[in-house]
């Protein structure tokens, strides 16, 4: 009778990408600024026209036809009570065609108020928000939030006031990691710059300051929050695969994201920079103090986790910047099993 056997290894991790995080459909809520300053009513730039059309594009360039879209045209508190608003598929071209029909009507005249609730418009906005998917809300406004009442007349009245626009975005961080959900707070022009509320939400995480009327902001996130290693891999470098809205711009030329990795006792990185290239970015490690895997192994702890984060000097969001990478040190498990082969 002869023994056979066979040992069958089965590795805990490899030097890859985590996907447990399954990539969401979108959904983008657009909130737009009717007042009549965006007419130029105060002396100040007219930009309706400019930021409606880079909205159309926005819409007409949505990749996949059946993100959900909102639209929501903001004035004072009260004026949503008489003023529509839209939901719909981003590939419905019949819908979006009546809808600039109105959108395109509005004008200095036919505006009702004059008056900015930012506050509101945001409070809106999260009523339609989507549990099941990674949601955008970018707001375009050319003001700053209007003081209390501004108004006794109900439809141009203010109801709320900087301290509660304030107050909202200082809590972004928990109510988007609750929600899945990115602001993008587009400050269409030099009277909407208030560097009270741009430091606010640049202390943010997920909430984005946004200048000037090119409101179709390019934006790149990693695919996971989450990269495994395994120190008996022995690994030298991570792929780390990427998601864009607008590839075609980021292709133009050689895009370099900039790499900060959490100080740490077993690696570091070759370079400060990568390039994207094939949709996906590729770093290279270093052991610390070129220490060999031996002693690493020896030395570290069964499990550990640094960070890692990207940013970017160019005119680019980048979602979530942080990745965690979880470093496994533990030895493949091995199952031998034995079967006979009688003759």
């Amino acid at each position: 009778m002869n023994i056979k056997r066979v040992l069958i290894a089965t590795m805990i991790f490899v030097s890859t990408l985590s996907f447990g995080q399954n990539f969401k459909s979108e959904k983008r809520i657009y909130l737009l600024d009717i007042t009549k300053s965006m007419w130029g009513s105060d002396g100040g730039d007219d930009v309706y026209e400019e930021v409606k059309n880079a909205l159309y594009k926005g819409i007409h360039e949505i990749k996949d036809p059946e993100t959900i879209v909102t639209i929501i045209p903001f004035q004072a508190t009260h004026t949503y009570e008489v003023l529509d608003s839209w939901t719909f598929k981003s590939g419905d071209t019949e819908k979006l065609t009546d809808i600039k029909k109105i959108i395109d009507s509005y004008s200095l005249d036919s505006v009702p108020g004059g008056y900015t609730d930012i506050y509101s418009a945001l409070e809106i906005a999260k009523k339609h928000i989507a549990d099941d998917k990674i949601n955008y809300i970018f707001l375009l406004t050319d003001g700053e939030q209007s003081p209390v009442p501004s108004s006794y007349n109900k439809v141009n009245r203010i109801d709320f006031d900087e301290a509660n626009l304030i107050e909202s975005l200082s809590g972004w961080c928990n109510y988007s990691a609750n929600t899945d959900t990115h602001l993008f707070y587009v400050m269409l022009t030099k009277a909407a710059d208030i560097k009270e509320i741009a430091n606010v939400i640049e202390k943010e995480c997920n909430a984005y300051v946004v200048k000037g009327t090119n409101v179709n902001i390019t934006f790149i996130q990693p695919y996971s929050k989450h990269v495994k290693i395994n120190l008996n891999d022995e690994p030298s470098k991570l792929d780390i695969k990427l998601s864009a809205n607008n590839w075609s711009y980021l292709d133009k030329d050689d895009f370099i994201l900039d790499l900060e990795l959490e100080n740490n006792d077993l690696f570091e990185l070759s370079d400060k920079s990568v390039k994207i290239e094939n949709q996906k970015i590729v770093i290279n490690l270093k052991r610390k103090n070129n220490t060999s895997f031996k002693d690493l192994k020896k030395n570290s702890p069964e499990e550990s986790t640094v960070r890692l984060i990207l940013s970017t000097l160019k005119d680019v969001k980048i979602l979530n910047p942080e990745i965690s990478i979880i470093i496994r040190n533990k030895q493949e498990r091995k199952l031998t099993l034995e079967f006979t082969d009688e003759e």
